[in-house]
């Protein structure tokens, strides 16, 4: 496939023909300043070791492998969602990769988008990254030329270079919870004096922050676009006293709901954003429920819109597309 050069020598080198050890390369994990460069450090050691079209780690998010780091020629990109069965957990935990499965979806993804149309079965390797004794991706070889997947399976380098990546992860990840709460905190200075929200330039800041986490861990986020209706007719008819009090009543509903890293903010007059970060399906769901529950109780009506991060557009691009949906909920809403 054009995709995917034929040019370079294929094969399994094992340890002791390249005279490289595990040890050797483990010994310099320290030198790495964060877990990109050592996934960067890890393919760029596997690519000798085993010489196949690419290297790449995913974040397992249900049933998607989401892609945050890649070497080589691959028949996807970075960030990119690999739709994978979930079966594929377990048999990655086992350590065993089917004949079906992941290679049938990549090899679909190649025929896809390669010019040469030819099907042509690729071998796959993988070692899951564990963190907190739970899955949290895979560290994967892919080649789509070679026939024979065994030859691949039981390499002690990859095995060992995911347990060395998880460590680095698990600890990676702790950090972030800290770093995370340092930002809520600098970032309390850019708050709404109204309603104790962040206010835009803390929105704005907050956003950037997560959209790099997700970017680098594939973390799911979702973004909820709100706008309070009647506020222009609660001023005008009882002042703005009271079109202040109706603002406070939504944010406190928001803090009533919101979980401790998510960010909720008032954008400006009645505009209102939460941003719920790590946050799956079910969550999201959950959480639109108790909006809507939090806001009936207080006494407010609100137009909501949300949208989910992609890879191409980030959480920018989910902040327009929920604004999008918040505004045909309210003319929907007007013209009921």
């Amino acid at each position: 496939m054009a995709a995917f050069p034929g040019t370079m020598k294929r094969g399994w080198h094992r340890g002791s023909e390249v005279r490289i050890t595990v040890s050797a390369h483990s010994s310099a994990f320290g030198d790495f300043a964060n877990f990109g460069e050592a996934a960067e450090g890890v393919m760029d050691m596997l690519s000798e070791l085993h010489v196949l079209d690419a290297w790449f780690i995913t974040r397992i998010r249900l049933d998607e492998w989401i892609v945050t780091h890649l070497c080589g020629n691959a028949p996807f990109e970075r960030g990119q969602a690999l739709q994978v069965p979930l079966a594929m957990r377990e048999q990655i935990m086992r350590g065993r990769q089917p004949e079906s499965g992941i290679e049938i979806e990549l090899e679909a993804l190649a025929e896809r988008t390669g010019e040469d149309k030819t099907v042509v079965a690729p071998a796959f390797v993988g070692a899951p990254l564990v963190v907190r004794d739970q899955l949290f991706g895979v560290l994967c070889g892919l080649d789509t030329t070679a026939t024979n997947h065994e030859a691949h399976r039981d390499s002690p380098h990859l095995m060992t270079a995911a347990r060395i990546l998880s460590t680095i992860l698990r600890d990676e990840l702790e950090n972030e919870e800290l770093v995370r709460r340092a930002e809520r905190a600098e970032a309390e200075a850019l708050v709404d004096e109204l309603t104790g929200l962040f206010n835009r330039r803390g929105w704005d800041r907050l956003v950037e922050r997560e959209e790099a986490r997700s970017a680098r861990y594939g973390h799911a986020a979702t973004v909820f676009m709100m706008d309070v209706d009647g506020l222009k007719q609660k001023n005008d008819a009882e002042g703005h006293i009271a079109g202040d009090n109706l603002l406070r009543r939504v944010a406190d509903a928001l803090r009533s709901v919101i979980r401790e890293h998510d960010v909720a903010a008032r954008l400006g007059g009645d505009e209102f954003a939460v941003l719920a970060v790590e946050s799956e399906d079910d969550e999201v769901r959950t959480l639109q429920g108790r909006f809507e529950a939090a806001f009936a109780a207080a006494g407010v009506n609100l137009s909501i819109g949300s949208a989910s991060r992609d890879y191409r557009g980030g959480i920018t691009g989910a902040v327009e597309r929920a604004d999008a949906a918040m505004y045909r909920c309210k003319a929907a809403r007007q013209s009921a």
